[in-house]
């Protein structure tokens, strides 16, 4: 079982290395471009994996907040987020206008219906204040 522990090791170690690369922006890969480090990893056991570990690997993002949270750029929830709430302000100012303006229409309609059958009632009702 010893023997095979170091030989494991090497094979977690280089799967890893060979995800991550392949995970890496190519952009974002120092020292070497993409391909000399997969083959690196591949064919020089310990030393490649461990040389992308410690010069290959892209470096921490500023932009991206860490999970202590201590170096966060930007907002981390929707609702902390000014441009956001701003957005969905304005969303929320037009919804209402569209609403109130139907609302308009609406009792316009009604008004100008209720207008036509009251022209209709005053011909057939007499003026209750005239005497017959």
């Amino acid at each position: 079982m010893l023997r095979v522990l170091p030989v494991l090791v090497v094979l977690v170690l280089v799967v890893y290395c060979l995800i991550d690369l392949a995970q890496s922006p190519a952009d974002e890969v120092r020292a070497l471009p993409r391909w000399v480090w997969a083959l690196a990893i591949l064919f020089i056991p310990v030393l490649g994996p461990i040389g992308w570990l410690l010069m290959g690997r892209p470096g921490r993002q500023a932009g991206v907040p860490t999970v202590s949270g201590a170096s966060a750029t930007r907002p981390v929830a929707p609702d902390d987020d000014p441009v956001f709430l701003a957005r969905l302000k304005e969303l929320r100012l037009k919804a209402e206008s569209e609403r109130l303006r139907q609302w308009e229409a609406d009792l316009e309609r009604r008004e100008r219906e209720l207008g036509r059958g009251d022209d209709r009632g005053d011909q057939s009702r007499p003026d209750p204040g005239s005497s017959t």
